[in-house]
């Protein structure tokens, strides 16, 4: 039985330049080499695009194959992205990112991921937040929150996990420290609100984040656009601001 999940191909790829292009992308993407890419999982994928199209199973294979191999969530979903621009040259839908993500979160074997840990984006949660500023505070810090959110609707948002996780990514990348999961769509972060460098963090977050699958090497076509996000900078309930 057909999904809106499943993708009808009238141009179906040939299956070993799909295969080869698909790994080489998913590489690029930030694989690691501790874990060898190809799996019978990979070859569901493959005959689903080039023989019938109908691909929700098998990415939910996918989804499980490297659920147990623990790959990070963001090359996970780079994977899962790489395959469908390989092959029908469009971003994985929607749905079937849900469906994959719900998939992976039951497949992650116990203790993989750290307490608190949100377990679709595998970020630290709300309640981490909470616990990191209510300490912070507690100490006397001057503490400042950062929020970034994606501009695009909600009902979109899971078509934009994988730019979501970019994103977090980036965040910890320019302010050295942690990018936490607040759904629907946003990215808070704490900031030391007497660092010196913090004018020049936010310099840096204010730059777009880097898709390793676009760009020379990248995916055939390349991806979509990492979608423009707010920035918001507040002071955090119960400090002083200075």
């Amino acid at each position: 039985m057909r999904t809106e999940c499943d993708t009808t191909t009238t141009n179906q790829p040939d299956r070993d330049r799909l295969r080869g292009e698909w790994q080489r992308v998913t590489l690029r993407a930030g694989w690691p080499v501790r874990v060898a890419w190809h799996s019978d999982a990979v070859e569901q994928c493959v005959d689903a695009l080039v023989r019938d199209g109908q691909v929700l199973s098998a990415c939910l294979a996918l989804a499980k194959d490297r659920a147990a191999a623990e790959i990070p969530l963001d090359v996970a979903l780079a994977e899962l992205d790489a395959l469908f621009l390989c092959g029908p040259a469009h971003s994985a839908p929607g749905p079937l990112v849900q469906a994959y993500l719900g998939t992976r979160a039951r497949a992650n074997p116990p203790g993989t991921l750290p307490l608190g840990t949100d377990p679709i984006t595998e970020l630290p949660s709300a309640a981490i937040l909470q616990q990191r500023l209510v300490q912070r505070t507690g100490n006397g810090e001057h503490v400042r929150i950062v929020v970034v959110r994606l501009e695009v609707p909600e009902s979109l948002l899971w078509g934009h996990l994988r730019h979501l996780l970019l994103t977090a990514r980036h965040m910890e990348r320019a302010l050295g420290d942690l990018a936490y999961a607040v759904p629907p769509g946003r990215l808070p972060a704490l900031l030391d609100g007497d660092d010196p460098e913090l004018p020049d963090r936010l310099d840096r977050l204010c730059r777009a984040p880097v898709d390793p699958l676009n760009g020379p090497g990248g995916a055939p076509g390349g991806a979509p656009r990492v979608p423009r996000s707010s920035v918001r900078l507040a002071t955090a309930p119960g400090t002083a601001g200075r």
